[in-house]
């Protein structure tokens, strides 16, 4: 139970029961406020009472308190101070090994070996050019993929290695399709010689591996090999390449499967039960559906935007059967809403694929307007009315009635979404000049105005229909409400002869200030949060637009010199330096006041640009100005106090006079250290040798360095040192480009050394860290250093297979090498960072490389790959086997067992 409290500002609080009696600080004000003693329980007299003067009130839960909760509550046990007294810490090298060694790391890294070992033997023997005796080749691969099936059987059924077994088991399916690859590429089968025989024989021994092993993960498998089947057969029919019939297939198999799921038993202990056998088939389905609307989609769309897609590629193309056919193509969308509709209310019921089908009727609708050549401003009207007259009807259904509930505000939020971002895309037709030149403009006037307000009235009453029963929904049509207002005032204004995007910017700006004030206006009532975010994501939104409309080119991250463009931009960010200074009065202690810094130095950077001062000038004043700002907050007071929050931990804040001081401080640095750093980056891809731009960097860099010794012990010590860090090194390679040396080789060496060396610090350390000691460093220097190594050694692969004189060998090399120990490690220790930068790295390399491997032999990549994904996989093999005695290693090294006795030994 909540404890209400309304504070002398006017806002309505809310504080937990169990800190009755202590203090806490109001969100909005700041001011101490005095919690009472735990309410009686409301009676039915005063349950529904509305607070004098206050219509809708939409009270604040506090977050932050000044004392401890109750005696009763601190003297209760923390969860994790419970039970048996804490272990002691394990060794970093002990915690390392345990990971590694875990089932599922080493199920991922027989899986990552063996598919690239197998990718390496195709690259290796497509290049030696080893298919000279197609007969013999294609009985090897058949019995090498039997044998390998039946080991993974035997492993997995016969011995106690049930992950290794299934890993053969998998590498044996995967290698399966190959055969049918190679005999059509050897035309031994053909695919219009009945090639899809050999997709059924693939498709009964995937449901013989399911049958045999009892493994739901080969249910998966099945439905790849009935996919495949199903593709060979369209290309012996010649159907391959035509699009609505590869989408009616599709359509059909994922009909066909989602209801094969019902085909298993519902009983957990039966023997194929339907939540393990069946729910693979279910997904699988969807995935095909989902490819079918996809290829729908796409014919729409090309049909759609077929004149400027003829002026900028060339495409002479007439169509097909679902641009030509709009019912036909609508009948589609309306079985995907069977499909969605038919998996929500049958199969599981968790609501996204009710959104999913909202949007598939949204699409039919849309289609058959299209068919009928309405006019688009009418169909966006058309649309906003449908979707208000949907949620009117919702609001009078019986709460009872819950499938109806929750089918109707998806359908009629799709309907919303439609005409916000089809008025966006008409805006955009409208004042793109290259749009222009591909033929594809589009002529706005008073229809398209009075559409986007009546689109924006709609959306405003269905937030208003909301408003009581779903807050976040109410929030999405308060947002469309006010993009529909903005994109009625930009067309309104281009009417009036403001074209350009500078000169509509200051007036646009406007409009998220007046909701910013309506927002204060509505001062503690349910209207004020959602106008306050609307107002902030559309000043976001104006000042996006606005930066991308200043630069030019990359490497000009500078205003127009002399030109009236960049008055009106200063103009837009002193506006967004009021919105953000006002926003940071009405709620205290937020970041925007940091935001209001950054946009006033946006301004400044506008006006001194346009008298054509030096960028490297107001770099240094900004470092000035911010470091001056730290000075005075730790002049003028900045204490740090502890305040209670979730789970009644205590947690120390700062607060005093100096804070706004101290946060205006932090946003002109971290613009002067993001500013320092682009101009150092521009100066280097065009080779800048000025002094001047060199002493910039590295005065900025001197300011973070005295930023991080003069700023409190927060985080933000960190990010000063590692800006001052970074600028210095982009310091030092400006300052090569004085000296007569390969820059970008200086480069490469340099990020990959350091992006290595901060990886395996940053290994080490979390591994060192428990889960009360989490540091943000560790995570900085894993994403650093991943973004390092993998960023610098594709970019180097891309350039010299793009533009150099060929491959370059040594880098093809150290990007496997790097890429497959942060995918296998990754994945093993379970890492964002090296998961995703490594094996995404990884992943577009092989792309690139087989790509050209048409016209370009990689006989020593493949066998490096084949040999690295052997390597891994055999390792796999290896830590699956003698996993238990691996497991006992650390202790015996720690208890000098066994072998290890020669560890005490003088």
């Amino acid at each position: 139970m909540s404890i209400p409290i309304r504070c002398v500002c006017g806002r309505h609080l809310l504080a937990r029961d169990d800190f009755a009696g202590a203090r806490a600080e109001c969100p909005t004000c700041g001011r101490t406020i005095q919690i009472p003693a735990r309410p009686a329980p409301p009676t039915a007299s005063t349950a529904n009472a509305t607070p004098a003067g206050h219509v809708d009130v939409e009270p604040l839960e506090i977050t932050e308190f000044l004392d401890p909760p109750t005696a009763e509550e601190a003297a209760a046990p923390h969860p994790s101070t419970t039970g048996a007294p804490p272990a002691p810490p394990r060794s970093v090298a002990s915690r390392m090994f345990e990971a590694l060694l875990d089932p599922r790391s080493i199920q991922w890294m027989l899986m990552i070996g063996g598919g690239l070992c197998v990718l390496g033997l195709i690259v290796w023997l497509v290049s030696l050019g080893l298919f000279s005796n197609p007969h013999v080749l294609a009985g090897v691969l058949g019995v090498g993929t039997l044998a390998i099936l039946g080991a993974g059987w035997y492993v997995a059924l016969r011995t106690r290695f049930r992950v290794a077994g299934q890993a053969l088991t998998f590498l044996g399916c995967v290698v399966a399709p190959l055969n049918l690859w190679f005999y059509h590429a050897q035309n031994l089968v053909t695919v219009d010689g009945h090639l899809w025989v050999g997709g059924v024989i693939c498709c009964l021994l995937y449901a013989a591996t399911v049958y045999v092993l009892r493994d739901a993960l080969f249910m998966y498998a099945f439905e790849i090999g009935v996919t495949l089947t199903t593709l060979l057969l369209l290309a012996d029919l010649g159907k391959i390449t035509d699009a609505p019939i590869f989408a009616f297939f599709f359509m059909a198999l994922g009909l066909i499967s989602i209801h094969s799921e019902r085909a298993f038993s519902p009983a957990d202990d039966a023997q194929f039960p339907r939540g393990k056998f069946g729910l693979p088939l279910f997904w699988s389905g969807h995935v095909q559906i989902a490819v079918a609307l996809l290829t729908l989609l796409g014919s729409q769309l090309l049909g759609w935007l077929l004149t400027p897609a003829q002026n900028l590629f060339g495409i002479q193309w007439t169509g097909n059967l679902l641009t030509r056919n709009h019912v036909l193509a609508a009948g589609l969308w309306l079985a995907a809403v069977y499909a969605y509709v038919y998996s929500d209310l049958v199969v599981r019921r968790i609501g996204l694929y009710l959104g999913l089908a909202s949007a598939s009727l949204v699409m039919a609708e849309l289609t058959l307007l299209v068919g009928f050549d309405v006019r688009t401003e009418w169909i966006l009207a058309v649309m906003s009315a449908t979707a208000l007259a949907v949620n009117i009807l919702w609001s009078r259904l019986p709460a009872d009635n819950r499938q109806l509930t929750r089918l109707v505000p998806p359908v009629a939020l799709a309907l919303s979404l439609l005409p916000a971002a089809a008025g966006l895309i008409l805006h955009i037709r409208a004042t793109s000049a290259t749009l222009d030149d591909l033929n594809w403009s589009y002529e706005t006037g008073a229809p398209f105005v009075v559409a986007m307000l009546l689109a924006a009235v709609c959306n405003r009453i269905s937030a208003a229909l909301y408003r009581r029963s779903d807050a976040r929904t109410s929030q999405i049509y308060f947002f469309l409400s006010a993009a529909c207002v903005l994109v009625a005032a930009a067309g309104q204004l281009r009417d009036r002869g403001l074209v350009a995007w500078s000169e509509q910017a200051p007036w646009l700006m406007l409009i998220p200030l007046a909701y910013l004030v309506g927002a204060r206006l509505w001062h503690g009532r349910s209207a004020e949060r959602p106008l306050y975010y609307v107002a902030q994501a559309a000043t976001a939104v104006i000042l996006v637009a606005g930066f991308l409309a200043t630069v030019q080119q990359p490497t000009a991250f500078v205003p127009f010199q002399g030109q009236r463009d960049s008055l009106m931009l200063g103009l837009v960010f002193g506006e967004a330096a009021l919105f953000y200074s006002l926003a940071g009065f009405f709620r205290r202690r937020s970041w925007n006041v940091y935001l209001a810094a950054a946009a006033a130095c946006g301004a400044l950077w506008q006006f001194m640009g346009y008298f054509g001062v030096d960028a490297s000038y107001y770099t240094m004043l900004y470092t000035g100005l911010g470091l001056g700002c730290l000075v005075a907050a730790r002049a003028l007071g900045l204490a740090p106090t502890t305040v209670y929050r979730r789970h009644c931990q205590p947690t120390t804040v700062l607060r005093g006079r100096g804070l706004a001081a101290l946060q205006c401080g932090h946003g002109i640095l971290t613009v002067a250290t993001l500013a320092a750093l682009m101009q150092g980056l521009a100066g280097l891809a065009i080779d800048d040798g000025r002094w001047l731009g060199i002493v910039s960097i590295f005065v900025t860099a001197l300011a973070a360095a005295a930023a991080s010794f003069v700023s409190p012990p927060r985080p933000w010590r960190r990010v000063y040192a590692t800006a001052a860090v970074a600028l210095a090194a982009v310091g030092f390679l400006r300052l090569n480009i004085l000296i007569d040396l390969n820059g970008w080789q200086k480069f490469e060496i340099f990020a990959v050394v350091a992006g290595a060396i901060m990886l395996a610090a940053s290994h080490w350390a979390l591994f060192r860290e428990t889960d009360r000691s989490q540091d943000d460093a560790v995570s900085l220097g894993l994403s650093l250093g991943s973004l390092l190594v993998a960023g610098t050694l594709l970019t180097a692969v891309l350039y010299h297979r793009s533009w150099g004189h060929g491959p370059s060998l040594i880098n093809e090399l150290a990007l496997l090498t790097f890429t497959i120990a942060m995918a296998v490690t990754g994945v093993a220790w379970q890492i964002r960072a090296t998961t995703l930068f490594g094996g995404g790295a990884l992943a577009i390399y092989l792309i690139v490389m087989l790509t050209s491997l048409a016209y370009r032999p990689q006989v020593a990549v493949g066998v490096y790959l084949a040999a690295g994904g052997a390597l891994v996989f055999a390792t796999g093999i290896a830590l699956s086997v003698y996993r238990e005695k691996l497991l006992k290693l650390p202790e015996q090294i720690s208890k000098r067992e066994g072998i290890f006795k020669i560890l005490n030994w003088r």
